[in-house]
């Protein structure tokens, strides 16, 4: 079983979308993104804009080779929208490549009013019936009974958790859940799973009074699965503040066994973009035209994020919010991008994030020999 985390708050976007692929079968779950359209009245600096542009095309470029397909539930930030706004993913990017897969989702029953009319619009666009999801099993796969969408509310406002065993090993996605209600968690606890990928509580939107009974329950319960669960991923609505933040780093100290956000899962370093919204403005201004001159671009398929693109990368290490890897400054790949011979993006994924699953790095730890043109993931580039 092989897990690939492509969006979440510590990677930079709004979501949890991954891929499990299994020996004859890649399952993609919430294959959607969004940025946070206002936070602190601030709209997406342009340097996450950048970020999240880049992820939209890897998580366009994975669904490809998806088999099968779950949505959890049909926030923007969780599923193809045919209205997107340019920080989500448009469903008429993706409709062919969902077209050939088995789709599995929440049904109308379970939606809230915008839910169904999202659910609708996918049906259409793929021209076929979704699975259902809830309480059933295929195969590899099984499904929860809706849960709710955070704390006990609206009985529509709920998700779907997926559980997914292959040769032994349990993994399971909950989204949105939130760490908030008891009988989720117990759920989760008995599907007896040995990987959970799971949101944590949103203590940014917590009123003063209702902030240190939520974050208390959520607390005990994440610490009830740790104590269950050999690798726990906790991500999503926690991630989006520095106070969530600071709420991750002691859990990780005081759980019984491993704790992770979805950068560390994926051996790389955090990228808090939407905690740091109001960093990036003070050191990299916008004008105050930038966002509608950008609407109309993309819109027009003109949009160009160069500038902030390549400037946000130093500006985040000089503010020592990142540590690019410890090769960087004599690392090849380096002197390839800044001479334009290579693309940004193996830069910007391995080199400014620290990404240890780089070849590169670990054969250089290593003290073993590697050519100057082979790039992060082993490939040799043989026009550089």
């Amino acid at each position: 079983m092989i897990i690939r985390i492509f969006g979440a708050e510590s990677l930079g976007v709004r979501g949890l979308s991954c891929s499990v692929e299994l020996e004859n079968q890649k399952i993609f779950i919430d294959p959607g993104l969004a940025l946070g359209w206002s936070r602190h009245g601030l709209l997406p600096h342009p340097f996450q804009v950048a970020v999240g542009a880049g992820i939209r095309e890897t998580i366009i470029e994975e669904l490809k080779a998806a088999d099968d397909v779950v949505f959890s539930h049909f926030h923007g930030d969780h599923c193809p929208l045919k209205k997107a706004n340019p920080y989500q993913l448009d469903l008429s990017r993706v409709k062919k490549s969902l077209s050939g897969c088995r789709i599995w989702a929440k049904s109308s029953e379970n939606c809230s009013h915008t839910e169904e009319n999202r659910r609708i619009d996918l049906i259409e666009a793929v021209n076929m019936s979704f699975l259902k999801t809830e309480g059933t099993k295929n195969g590899s796969l099984e499904f929860s009974r809706p849960v709710f969408h955070g704390l006990k509310n609206e009985k529509k406002n709920t998700v779907i958790m997926t559980r997914i065993e292959d040769g032994g090993q349990v993994f399971v996605h909950a989204s949105d859940i939130q760490l908030l209600e008891s009988a989720t968690i117990e759920t989760i606890l008995d599907w007896k799973p040995d990987i959970v990928l799971v949101s944590g509580p949103p203590l940014y939107i917590f009123s003063a009074s209702s902030l240190k009974k939520n974050s208390e329950r959520a607390w005990e319960n994440a610490l009830e699965l740790s104590k269950n669960i050999d690798t726990l991923i906790i991500d999503h609505h926690l991630l989006r503040s520095e106070q969530g933040i600071n709420w991750h780093k002691k859990l990780k100290q005081a759980a019984a066994n491993k704790i992770f956000c979805a950068a560390d899962f994926m051996k790389r370093s955090p990228l808090f973009l939407e905690a740091w919204r109001g960093t990036l403005y003070e050191g990299l201004p916008v004008s105050d035209n930038w966002h509608d001159d950008y609407h109309n671009a993309y819109q027009k398929g003109e949009a160009d994020l160069t500038w902030y693109r390549i400037n946000g990368w130093p500006f985040l290490i000089r503010k020592h919010k990142l540590s690019p890897c410890r090769w960087y400054e004599c690392c090849p790949i380096k002197t390839y991008t800044e001479n334009g011979n290579l693309e940004r993006y193996w830069e910007e994924n391995y080199c400014l994030v620290n990404n240890r699953t780089c070849l590169r790095y670990q054969m250089e730890e290593k003290g073993k020999f590697h050519p100057d043109n082979m790039l992060p993931d082993g490939t040799i580039r043989e026009s550089l």
